[in-house]
């Protein structure tokens, strides 16, 4: 459990690095009629898709790949293929920028925002793709029934880290939140976009090397 667990922290941690995400609901906290409601249905939401995504892989993934005529080598072809797309996700991000949406006002939304947090993680592919490759390697490793349940939990819980930051310290520091957020949004909205992208490459020779080392 241990070994399997540390093998997919750094893609786990790499899946809650998402400077949109913490950048909107500190967008939804700033605003009107119940904020700190909105911006915890919102992460509850998102939490939603993610264990609803989680279970989908974990208990699909051994039965597809396992009736595979080379199953070793279809998940090693996996984890090339989803470092690929984060290198994908990366040249995006540098040379193909967005204004940040999360400056939009949230009364414009009409959805409920355990609706929005359900479609905002759909969405989020810099997100959800080293969230497959952190849950199939769970689903990949022979645990005990408890002890992998536990890790898929794990990382959830991490992944869900940044973007709940926000709603956890409103709720358990409501004097102080201000305080703690505003430089975090500050530093997060001038460099998180760099640190993210540094990491997630991290992330993706991490995934190549380890699909070629298995297939080749």
């Amino acid at each position: 459990m241990d070994a399997t667990f540390l093998k997919v922290l750094p893609l786990a941690i790499g899946a809650t690095i998402s400077p949109t995400g913490l950048l909107f609901v500190m967008m939804i906290l700033s605003g009107k009629n119940n904020p700190k409601k909105k911006a915890l249905t919102f992460v509850i939401g998102s939490t939603i898709f993610l264990v609803l995504l989680g279970l989908l892989i974990f208990f699909t993934y051994k039965p597809i790949v396992g009736h595979s005529a080379h199953p070793d080598d279809v998940s090693s072809i996996i984890d090339i293929v989803l470092g690929l797309l984060i290198i994908l996700i990366v040249i995006k991000s540098v040379f193909f920028k967005k204004k940040d949406k999360a400056k939009d006002d949230d009364t414009k939304h009409k959805k409920p925002y355990i609706v929005l947090g359900f479609l905002y993680m759909l969405i989020n592919i810099s997100t959800l793709i080293p969230f497959i490759a952190a849950i199939k390697i769970v689903a990949a490793n022979k645990l005990q029934p408890f002890d992998d349940i536990s890790v898929v939990v794990a990382v959830i819980i991490i992944t869900m880290l940044m973007v709940s930051f926000p709603v956890i310290i409103t709720y358990l520091m409501p004097k102080e939140s201000s305080k703690i957020l505003g430089p975090v949004n500050e530093f997060m909205s001038k460099h998180g976009s760099q640190i993210a992208n540094v990491y997630f490459m991290l992330m993706a020779v991490y995934l190549i090397y380890a699909g070629s080392a298995k297939l080749f």
